[in-house]
Parts: C-alpha cells; structure tokens; sequence
C-alpha cells in the first residue's frame, strides 16, 4: 500500500524506472548485455551526512547480482542506487559477442557536472555469423 523512497525523491526514481521500462518495452528489448558499470570515488552528502562512494545501496546492489565495477580516478557518484537498481533488473550477460553489427546506437546525459561526462551508451546490435 506504501512504498518509501529513501535518499530520493520518489518522482524523480519513479520517472526514470518507467522510463526505462517504456524504452526496453517500446524497442521489443528482450535481452541486455552490461559489461561493467563505471564508478568515481570519493565522497557524497546524504541524509545520513557524508558516504563513500559507492554508497552502500549501490554496493548492495552490485553485490548481490554480481555487476562488475571499473573504478574511475574521478571524484564523483556516476551510479546512482536508481541505476544500479535498473541494471540489476534488465542485466540478461556480462559479454559482448565477439562480432556484430550495430543496427542503433544513442545516448543519455546525467545531470551532475564532472571532469568525465556521466553518459550512457547504448546499442541494439545483431551477432555476425561465424
């Protein structure tokens, strides 16, 4: 009957869940291949005061459906708990087919101002025959 968004606003968590699924939806999406997900370092404000990054919900994550991590030497949150949330769910393999073909590509730009720009890329490929 309730859900509680913590740390978040629920709107905005909301917004970029039904987000995704509308897209994955939309695209006839049915599998998801996320190699890694790239993190900064440092520290972020909360609630709670200041937390490591990654901060404990994104290693929660991570942890549990074994997402790989590249460490950037980057100050800066570039997976949100939202994020990791999403990959977690929609994450089918880790690898890349050794060929293929990119039938589309696009990409999503974060908010937040870093040395880096927080993108994410994506791509519907078709795996060439061997």
């Amino acid at each position: 009957d309730e859900v509680h968004f913590h740390e978040v606003g629920a709107v905005d968590s909301i917004i970029d869940i039904v987000s995704a699924a509308v897209c994955l939806d939309d695209l006839d999406i049915t599998e998801a291949v996320i190699t890694s997900l790239s993190e900064g370092s440092g520290m972020v404000r909360c609630a709670h005061g200041l937390m490591p990054v990654p901060v404990p919900a994104v290693l929660n994550i991570l942890e549990k459906y074994d997402i790989p991590i590249h460490r950037l030497d980057i100050e800066g949150e570039f997976v949100t708990p939202t994020g990791a949330a999403i990959t977690a769910a929609i994450r089918s393999g880790g690898k890349l087919p050794d060929s293929f073909r990119i039938i589309k590509s696009g990409y999503g730009a974060g908010k937040r101002e870093h040395e880096l720009s927080g993108l994410l890329r994506g791509m519907i490929i078709e795996p060439e025959e061997e």
